[in-house]
């Protein structure tokens, strides 16, 4: 976690001068949680508000990156107006995201609320993620300003190279991976197989919707918050991802809730294809393969312990969600078919 020095106390002055929060009333204090950046609670004469300090190797030099986070709080915000509980981050100017030399910050309205843990998720929080997924995929929005495009893949080539670092390194289940490098590049050639199939149907929609990017308030409303990683993509795939995910693919799964979710989705209208099943789940493979890798990096780091850290512990949990996978795969398939074909329930 940064300390309050290196994000720079006048940016935070400067935010809250050029956005008209008032003056800070006492000093930013860190707000825990944060795999990738940092997130600050700031009390101002205007109110509480959440900042969240962009990481340093987000290129904001690069007119991609920041129009991609300005998109992301766009789409928040669109989906709000429309009754979805999405937070989106306050527009100044046409702008979501504010730069101080070359740092960059998005501010929120402060949040009463806290996300589940992976054990605490019970089936009515499943049932409202679900409905809430389904609602989304069916209002179909437009955001011009988020780009179409099929996402980055890491390539063959790279993931052996990455994982022979990783095994000299001596990076935790790196030598194991190498044993299995088999199955891992049958993953990557079955994703390129998988993402042109999804891509002839797919709808804007948040992209990471997991139990760490939901709040809930005192009530049981939820919040839905983190849109970074918003994005066209298919709804069948989604919905497999966030039900696996709401069902304890990361903890203690079971096949019973992961059906839950399914209907709760088909109950509120949402719409399962068949045609697209194998690719989703394929694709889901994919996805937690890719965050292994991601964190398999990570763990190599040379200037951060925090970031090995985390990164040493999203390896495990990735690689025991893929053995999960790997396990469970020919009964979620049957599952999540099973669904597709009872269609909507509305």
């Amino acid at each position: 976690m940064p300390k309050l020095l290196s994000m720079g106390i006048q940016h935070i002055q400067q935010l809250c001068d050029v956005m008209g929060l008032g003056y800070m009333t006492q000093a930013p204090t860190a707000v825990a949680g944060g795999f990738h950046h940092a997130m600050w609670c700031v009390d101002t004469a205007g109110g509480r508000h959440a900042i969240k300090q962009l990481a340093a190797d987000v290129d904001l030099g690069n007119p991609t990156v920041v129009s991609r986070y300005n998109a992301s709080e766009r789409t928040a915000q669109t989906f709000a107006a429309l009754g979805v509980p999405a937070l989106s981050a306050i527009e100044h100017d046409g702008y979501f995201l504010q730069q101080f030399d070359n740092s960059g910050y998005l501010v929120y309205p402060w949040a009463s609320a806290t996300a589940r843990g992976r054990n605490q998720i019970k089936p009515g929080h499943a049932e409202t993620v679900a409905t809430i997924l389904a609602e989304m995929h069916q209002a179909n929005i437009q955001v011009p300003e988020l780009p179409d495009e099929l996402p980055k893949i890491i390539t063959a080539e790279d993931t052996i190279a990455l994982i022979e670092f990783a095994v000299s390194r001596n990076v935790h289940e790196a030598r194991y991976l190498q044993e299995r490098i088999d199955d891992v590049l049958a993953v990557l050639a079955a994703l390129d197989e998988a993402l042109p199939l999804l891509a002839t149907h797919h709808v804007i929609s948040h992209g990471d919707l997991d139990h760490k990017n939901v709040l809930w308030n005192d009530a049981g409303k939820p919040l839905l918050i983190d849109w970074e990683s918003a994005m066209h993509l298919n709804p069948t795939y989604e919905t497999l991802l966030e039900a696996l995910d709401w069902s304890g693919i990361t903890a203690h799964f079971d096949t019973h809730p992961f059906a839950d979710f399914l209907a709760s989705y088909g109950e509120a209208g949402g719409v399962l294809e068949e045609r697209f099943v194998p690719a989703a789940l394929d694709t889901v493979l994919a996805a937690w393969l890719h965050w292994l890798m991601y964190n398999l990096g990570r763990a190599m780091g040379l200037d951060d312990s925090r970031q090995r850290r985390l990164g040493t512990e999203q390896v495990d949990l990735a690689l025991a969600v893929l053995l999960r996978l790997e396990k469970f795969l020919p009964r979620l398939r049957d599952i999540a078919i099973t669904a597709a074909n009872r269609g909507p329930h509305v």
